[in-house]
């Protein structure tokens, strides 16, 4: 388990791979959607973006496994499914609005139920990891991407399966953002 302070900057190491990752797998289908209608002098460029995709994917995950036993005990056993600790949570935050609120003579916001806030921080955890599955998934979709690009030439061989590698490089694409916005929303709820 990493000490904190090095889980911190490997999170900020595993969040710069996932947007160069988003930000990659988004330029690929965009080229990909190019080359598949006959710019097929971007063959080297498509095949280039698919290796940056899957290193940047593959970078992120390793990451992001290197901080999760710190993750599953500061954020997730420790808040995430402990209905105590967020029940301190709250009252806490609820005092300091208050605080706040009076002193600048503010109208009062309302705050969520704890038993709400309980059941949404529960569901952060579960999505947590469904999103890891998801990218496991993405990684092997983007390695046969990969593979296929490196195999298929449309001009020697047809765009016959132009359909199928457009569909890989959207499912790859997909699972990575779906994985940034996961990621995003866990650590608003409490990063490490």
């Amino acid at each position: 388990m990493l000490t904190e302070a090095a889980a911190r900057w490997v999170l900020v190491l595993h969040t710069a791979l996932g947007v160069g990752a988003v930000g990659a797998a988004t330029h690929l289908v965009i080229w990909l959607r190019r080359y598949i209608r006959g710019q097929h002098g971007r063959r080297r460029a498509v095949v280039r973006f698919a290796w940056i995709v899957l290193l940047l994917q593959l970078g992120a995950f390793i990451a992001g496994n290197a901080m999760y036993p710190t993750y599953k005990v500061e954020v997730r056993s420790a808040y995430l499914e402990n209905a105590a600790a967020i029940t301190a949570d709250q009252a806490i935050r609820e005092r300091e609005l208050e605080r706040v609120t009076t002193r600048e003579g503010a109208e009062p916001i309302a705050t969520p139920a704890t038993t709400e806030i309980i059941r949404r921080a529960a569901s952060a955890a579960r999505w947590f990891d469904i999103k890891e599955h998801w990218i496991s998934l993405g990684i092997v979709v983007s390695i046969a991407l990969l593979v296929l690009l490196r195999l298929w030439d449309p001009k020697r061989d047809g765009t016959a399966i132009g359909s199928v590698v457009l569909t890989l490089g959207v499912i790859a694409a997909g699972t990575i953002w779906f994985g940034a916005i996961v990621g995003v929303l866990t650590a608003s709820w409490r990063a490490v």
